[in-house]
């Protein structure tokens, strides 16, 4: 995880210009995309940089760090870090920093009774009354966020007829939540975007924090995903991201460190 180099590299080129258009390719999490975060980054970005086309592929972080790893994209927006160190791990010239940090927390149907005040508490009523949660068993970060939760609890749902599995983004996830009247673990950004024609309400006292890592793949030479790291980590492109918080959500869903 080389923050330095990657700093050091930013700092240079972050005053670069160039003719004509060049295309850098950013691979994110689709909680980013499903909220509409992502679109309005790049819009942003393209005022300051006219130059640099940034094209947004929405996976989730395993799908991310493949499409990465096979040459297809620049950057990264990832919240899987354990699948994120094994990669780092073994791409030591790509470069991490933290980006930002948003959260998770449980939704169900208006019916289901949980209590509040607990995650662990919360799906420890599931599992044993069998109430229906939707999984989005994607490799995304939500899905191991709710791995590990399922884990802390010493509960596996693997296999139980009320485990439904979905293999799709958030917001696929969420329709399904609400057609089956379960309950599911999602990402704040997304549930708000989706939120609107949906009867799901979080339950009190389920958060969990999700943080964002950036990570320029292999950034010898690729001038041009350091310069849109640059301004991401710049207080112009943190302050356009307060902005976007603001005109989105009315609160830091994103909130940069």
């Amino acid at each position: 995880m080389v923050v330095a180099a990657l700093a050091v590299a930013v700092l240079g080129l972050a005053a670069c210009g160039g003719s004509g258009q060049h295309r850098v390719v950013v691979a994110a999490g689709t909680t980013l995309v499903d909220s509409g975060f992502m679109d309005e980054l790049v819009a942003a970005y393209a005022d300051t940089a006219p130059e640099i086309r940034v094209s947004i592929v929405g996976l989730s972080s395993a799908e991310a760090i493949a499409y990465a790893s096979a040459g297809n994209a620049a950057v990264i927006i990832t919240h899987n870090r354990a699948l994120l160190d094994a990669y780092l791990a073994t791409n030591l010239s790509s470069a991490r920093v933290d980006m930002f940090s948003s959260s998770f927390f449980l939704v169900a149907d208006p019916t289901v009774d949980l209590p509040s005040g607990s995650l662990g508490a919360a799906l420890v009523v599931v599992a044993a009354e069998g109430i229906p949660f939707v999984s989005r068993d994607d490799g995304s970060g939500t899905h191991a966020a709710e791995l590990a939760a399922w884990e802390a609890v010493g509960i596996d749902p693997t296999g139980e007829p009320w485990y439904i599995r979905t293999g799709t983004g958030m917001g696929a996830t969420l329709l399904v939540t609400d057609q089956r009247h379960a309950v599911t673990l999602t990402e704040h950004g997304s549930f708000l975007a989706a939120q609107q024609p949906l009867s799901l309400v979080e339950v009190d006292g389920t958060l969990l924090p999700n943080p964002y890592d950036l990570t320029v793949i292999d950034p010898s030479g690729t001038s041009e995903a350091l310069a849109f790291a640059a301004w991401l980590t710049s207080s112009e492109g943190r302050e356009v991201i307060v902005e976007i918080n603001e005109r989105l959500f009315g609160i830091q869903v994103y909130a940069v460190p």
